[in-house]
This record gives C-alpha cells, structure tokens and sequence, in this order.
C-alpha cells in the first residue's frame, strides 16, 4: 500500500501535465522530493551576445500568427491516473482577453486538484496562469500558485518582450524574442502546420531558465477517451540541447488531427513509477467571431 501511494502522489504532482511536457523536467523531481540518482539536470542556453545586439531591435518582437486552434470560452478538463488508479482533475480554460502592458492577450487558467482519497494524505490545489499575446501567440506573464502536500511555491514572471527579458521577483534575464512559458508554449504548438515526421522548435524560460524545445511530430492514431473518440496526431515535446533528463520512456502527447489541435490524451513512462495517464474527460470549444459554438454535448 505504501509503494501504491507514492506512485499515487507523484501522479499527482504531474497534474499540471504541460508544465512537465514543457518546461524544465526537473520540476516534478523537486516536487515530491525524490532526486534518482539517474536525472541528469538540464544546462540552461543563455543568448549569446551577438543575439542580444541583433534583438536589440523593437519592432523586432511584433509577428501576427493566424490561430483557428483556441479561443475565448475554450473549457478542457482531464482525468489523471497512474496505472488504473484515479489521481486528480486537471483544466485548462481560455477565460477571457486582457490588456497586459498595453498588448492584448489571452487569460488562460490552468487548475489542478487530487480527489478525495488521495487528498487524504497528499493534497493538490494548483493555479497557473498564463497571458499570451492575442497576434503573435508568445508570453507577456506567467504566474503559478502551488500547493502539493506541505509544498508550496508561488512565483510570477514578467516577460519585456521589446526588451527581450524575463523578470522574475528580483532578477532579470536575457532571453529570446517571441520567448515561451511553459503553459504558452503548448498553446502555440496548436497553431502551427502538424505533419509527421516534422518539427517545432521553441525558445521556453521557465524558473528563471532558458531551455530550447523541439516538439517531434510522430504518426497518425486514433484515440477513443471519456471525451469521446478522436484521429489524433502525436507529437513528442523534448529539449535541444545535451545532458537532459535521462528517464527511461518519453511523454507524448494525442492533439486531434484537425484545425482545434486539442490535446486528447497525454502518457509518460517514468522509470521508478510506470505509466501516468492524462485524458481528456469533457470539453468545449472556443467561441470566434464568425462561429456558432460547437460541442454542445461537452458543456462544462
């Protein structure tokens, strides 16, 4: 019963599955406190200075990227299990559009909590929050609330696009144009042109890191979830650079095989743990201008 519960725990630690899809692969590891003696941490990628002069430009940072992916009202809840066992809930939503520093964004909130039987020894209630550029599909603000057992951490970063910085409490980092958060970087991934065999490559910074992606674009398959069944393109997030996180397996990601790319299933390999399951259990589509809203049957 012991080994189960630890199992359950880390599970639930992975609730806030894009962050670990794309973002620093340590983060699970500080989480619940178990360091193997195989993870081999990440080198963060500074710019190099040639960069930073040839980005010094301002108009440098503005670029307008078609997106018939995502909008406002957009509602996606998960499921979350190791193995047979249900951990938690996880949802993801576009809630609305901001002004940030005078840039129009997207508000989008990612939520997780651990049901009731695992909250009994090892509560979750996570908050993330994103706003990313309504044009150009990038991040202005990044913010996260943890709560994870007696863990808990809430940090927020700024991003000066013109300047290209990432400001985070005190400190301030150079870093790329049209730069990446972690929860960010999947919502652009849903706007770009998928084909297997082809590749995405992104500038992400996260927890005052820069960490180049690329996101491999694997085969076709079909995927049949609480949400339904879906033609699904697989794509593969992993970071472009040596000395990575050594784990035995890889996450990979199900997004529907269409213009919505919604993220349908998501499953990772963990070496000490087995699988870990993510599903997508309810969902509804964005509202654009010209579109009635579909998916009346997945209403939250």
């Amino acid at each position: 019963m012991i080994n189960i519960a630890v199992k359950i725990l880390t599970a639930i630690a992975l609730i806030s599955f894009m962050q670990l899809a794309f973002a620093d692969d340590s983060t699970w590891v500080d989480t619940v406190g178990i360091v193997p003696d195989s993870v081999e941490q990440v080198i963060p990628q500074p710019p190099d200075s040639a960069y930073i002069a040839r980005a010094s430009d301002s108009n440098w940072w503005k670029r307008k990227i078609e997106n018939r992916a995502f909008n406002i009202g957009e509602y996606l809840e998960f499921s979350v299990s190791y193995g047979i066992l249900p951990a938690g809930t996880a949802i993801m939503a576009v809630v609305d559009t901001i002004r940030h520093n005078g840039a129009k964004c997207f508000k989008i909130r990612s939520t997780a909590h651990s049901n009731g039987f695992v909250s009994t020894f090892y509560k979750v209630r996570d908050t993330v929050l994103t706003y990313i550029d309504y044009d150009g599909i990038f991040s202005h603000y990044f913010y996260k609330n943890l709560h994870e057992g007696g863990y808990k951490a809430e940090k927020t970063t700024n991003f000066d696009q013109r300047r290209h910085m990432a400001i985070t409490g005190k400190d301030t980092i150079p870093t790329y144009s049209f730069v990446q958060d972690a929860y960010s970087s999947f919502y652009y991934v849903r706007t770009q042109d998928i084909e297997p065999g082809s590749e995405i490559l992104i500038d992400n910074h996260t927890d005052k890191k820069n960490y180049p992606l690329k996101v491999i674009v694997h085969g076709r398959e079909t995927v049949k979830v609480a949400a339904g069944e879906f033609d699904c393109i697989v794509v593969e997030p992993v970071m472009r650079a040596e000395g990575i996180f050594k784990a035995k397996g890889s996450i990979k990601i199900w997004l529907t095989d269409d213009e919505y790319k919604l993220p349908v299933k998501m499953q990772t390999e963990v070496f000490f743990l087995g699988s870990i399951h993510v599903k997508l259990k309810k969902f509804k589509y964005g509202a654009f201008p010209d579109e009635q809203m579909i998916g009346a049957d997945n209403d939250r």
